[in-house]
């Protein structure tokens, strides 16, 4: 049996890999979070820790068993700020407790296409591992960095994994790129628009983008804990096609029983408030999840997320060339995953479906 401990395990990225993990069934799975479920997810053992306590980290010490350690946590502040230097204290912490297990065999970063400087102006597309790190700070190089200078003289290896636009399935989790877009169309179409507008500028909706799938990530991600050639590597993960937002939106507005409009910079993070009241109607009508539209998504979020003006592409060459091949096809799986959400109460019936008791 594996051991793996999933430090920040409670977001859209960690959910998934808990699942993939159990599928397996010869994995252990110990989770953490700061603040420990009310119920806990059969097969998975909870534990509350704060990346920002150093006590609270310093317990990790005692999990002696664990074999792969994935370091998914984020520090933030309101706004969707991410400060740097509070991210790469938390790692230490992190690996000053877990580096020296004599059962460690691999500790594995999830970063992004940030670390070409995507969210800053256009950049070298496709971004290559390859390419040169931009001048400006960034703490994906100082957490890469200091994970390598911990690694060295000690027996266990390390990748780390860079995805983009990250889609998939997850309650409570308000960094969530399809949530946002599923509520945002939802309280449009309560609303009476007939037309759903892109909430960016013209060119935000032409840029070409690269998505990754959380359940490919999470394959790739178990991939890369396990593989021997890719220990020591970076690792650019994507579902294999390119897309714009401009050529999914039809297909995303007719799932909420409207027609594409052009686009319009809303500033989502300023407007979505107004729907509150709208918002908890629909949710005692249709027994929804979550009643508070500010706390299902972080509006900030979406607005940087779909705010970017330039091409955000990745070359795959070296994953595929290590041996990870698989696709997933965005378009059809950004309308599986809108479905699901239905079928949670997490977003209201769709056209001519009815809510259900």
């Amino acid at each position: 049996m594996k051991t793996a401990l999933i430090v920040g395990g409670s977001g859209l990225v960690g959910g998934h890999l808990r699942q993939r993990l159990l599928r397996d069934g010869d994995w252990r799975v110990i989770s953490t979070q700061r603040r420990l479920p009310a119920s806990p997810q059969p097969g998975v053992t909870p534990l509350a820790l704060d990346v920002c306590d150093a006590a609270s980290v310093a317990a990790l010490a005692d999990l002696r068993e664990v074999t792969h350690v994935f370091f998914l946590a984020r520090v933030w502040q309101d706004g969707y700020v991410i400060g740097r230097e509070q991210n790469v204290a938390a790692l230490a912490r992190v690996l000053d407790a877990i580096q020296d297990w004599p059962s460690l065999r691999h500790v594995q970063l999830v970063h992004g296409l940030k670390w070409y400087g995507s969210v800053d102006g256009p950049f070298p597309t496709p971004a290559r591992e390859s390419d040169p790190r931009p001048d400006k700070p960034h703490f994906y190089y100082e957490q890469r960095d200091l994970l390598a200078q911990r690694q060295r003289g000690r027996a266990w290896g390390w990748a780390t994994l860079r995805p983009h636009c990250v889609t998939g399935l997850a309650v409570g989790s308000p960094s969530n790129l399809m949530l946002g877009i599923g509520v945002y169309a939802a309280a449009m179409q309560a609303s009476g628009r007939r037309a759903l507008p892109f909430p960016a500028s013209r060119e935000a909706s032409m840029a070409r983008i690269d998505c990754t799938d959380a359940g490919l990530l999470s394959d790739a991600m178990v991939w890369a804990a396990t593989t021997p050639a890719a220990q020591g590597c970076d690792f650019n993960v994507a579902n294999g096609d390119t897309f714009s937002w401009e050529s999914v939106w039809p297909a995303i507005a007719a799932c909420f029983g409207m027609t594409a409009g052009p686009p319009e910079p809303l500033r989502l993070a300023q407007r979505m408030p107004e729907f509150q009241p709208a918002w908890a109607r629909l949710a005692q009508s249709q027994q929804l999840a979550q009643p508070d539209i500010v706390k299902l998504v972080d509006w900030n979020f979406m607005d940087a997320t779909l705010a970017l003006q330039w091409d955000q592409t990745m070359s795959l060459e070296k994953l595929r060339g290590h041996g990870f091949v698989e696709r997933v096809d965005t378009r059809a799986k950004m309308l599986e995953i809108l479905r699901d959400y239905r079928r949670l109460r997490v977003l209201p019936a769709g056209p001519g479906e009815g809510a259900t008791a």
